[in-house]
């Protein structure tokens, strides 16, 4: 459960298509694939019944979402929260719709035990990198320590 505080809602299969919606505008945004709003449904449908995922959306609706996944950590025996997707639709930036959506994500992997929640964002985008760090995120890369600085691998399988 979210703390109504935050101004954000857990999201379901009842709002699947508001959360494909707005997932979709994301990767449109970004020039990124997406296979379109309704396959997009249908998969968080499936990921909400199978708990693969759990969905924080911002009061009021189709504003934004975050998606979190959370994983066994070996070595501590908690879970992990990694913060997958984020996104505010452009219109509704710096209202604090973000901050909401934020904050409730963090509340809820503090509820499912999280030790930590890691996330991924665009070096140039600064307003995300902002609001991160606002909230306590760390970048583990450090200026001027190269031995610090991580690299993000993808290969097609």
């Amino acid at each position: 459960m979210i703390p109504s505080e935050t101004g954000c809602r857990l999201g379901g299969s009842a709002e699947a298509d508001e959360i494909a919606g707005l997932l979709h505008r994301f990767q449109l945004e970004f020039d990124e694939f997406t296979p379109g709003a309704g396959p997009l449904a249908e998969r968080i449908r499936a990921h909400v019944a199978s708990e693969i995922s759990v969905f924080v959306l911002a009061e009021p609706p189709h504003v934004g979402a975050a998606q979190l996944r959370f994983r066994d950590h070996l070595f501590t025996a908690k879970p992990v929260c990694l913060l997958e997707e984020f996104y505010v639709v452009p219109e509704h930036r710096g209202w604090g719709y973000g901050a909401a959506v934020l904050e409730g994500a963090i509340s809820l992997a503090r509820q499912r035990g999280a030790a930590t929640m890691e996330l991924g964002t665009a070096q140039n985008d600064t307003a995300a990198r902002n609001l991160y760090e606002k909230y306590g995120f760390t970048n583990l890369e450090r200026e001027g320590r190269p031995e610090t600085r991580l690299l993000y691998y993808e290969r097609e399988l």
